[in-house]
């Protein structure tokens, strides 16, 4: 049995001498609302009496800046919550090549497009799942994103599949394995507060960190197929003697 600390150790082996490239590929993922796990941050209320007592000038430029950085923001959410269903799949694929051995790319993020409707379709109906479960309880709402965790990874492995199928492989593939995963997410707490003590900062590394390692996890329960090629097949001779007909046709003339 795998675990929880194999599944770190063999995702820390993935990422050894690729760190540069996976920070890249996980931070556009991130932009792009493509990520497995969310980016960890926080936000702060600014004190409007504090405000009031700076000088006009200041006052003025933060105004600007929370205007152009909300205005930022909404674009950029819209822009998630298009793409971000897609781009997730794409990061599937980039992650399970690295776990299976091959090199991957950036442009990996993107080659899924041609079946953006079902990453849509697959994000939408996850996040729907997951909220409606977490209206009863926080409880059941956790239970619920632990079903479909990975079900990214399935429609990423099965092109022909359709989101649905995609929830209901996940729901299968868990039963039993639910506390498993879990545990992982436990186990990487205090990388999120040292995360939180350096501002966001550390989420750049804990990012592809907690993604490799949900790679390794679902590896684990569905190993990777190895496709046998059959040898060709040689028809057998029926008569190694030519027929008199067809050997009076290839016959040479005779001058």
């Amino acid at each position: 049995m795998t675990s929880i600390s194999d599944y770190r150790a063999k995702a820390r082996q993935i990422l050894q001498g690729r760190w540069n490239m996976v920070l890249v590929v996980t931070l556009v993922a991130a932009l792009l609302g493509g990520l497995l796990t969310g980016s960890m941050g926080g936000s702060a209320d600014l004190d409007t009496d504090v405000l009031q007592r700076l000088p006009d000038g200041v006052q003025r430029v933060l105004a600007i800046y929370l205007l152009v950085a909300g205005s930022i923001g909404t674009v950029l959410g819209l822009v998630q919550f298009i793409v971000g269903g897609t781009v997730q799949l794409g990061y599937c694929k980039y992650l399970l090549k690295l776990h299976d051995g091959e090199e991957g790319e950036l442009k990996d993020l993107f080659s899924e497009f041609y079946r953006f409707g079902d990453g849509f379709i697959l994000s939408l109906l996850t996040s729907i799942y997951i909220f409606l479960w977490t209206l009863l309880f926080i409880i059941p709402g956790i239970i619920a994103a632990l079903k479909y965790a990975m079900a990214p990874f399935i429609m990423a492995e099965n092109p022909g599949m359709k989101p649905s199928e995609a929830i209901a492989a996940s729901k299968e593939m868990m039963d039993g394995h639910k506390a498993d995963l879990f545990t992982l997410d436990l186990s990487f707490i205090g990388w999120a507060i040292l995360s939180a003590l350096t501002l966001g900062i550390g989420s750049l590394w804990l990012n592809p960190y907690m993604n490799m390692s949900y790679a390794v996890f679902y590896r684990d329960l569905c190993p990777k197929r190895v496709v046998v090629e059959e040898p060709e097949m040689i028809p057998e001779e029926i008569s190694e003697e030519v027929p008199e007909e067809i050997a009076e046709e290839i016959a040479p003339e005779e001058e």
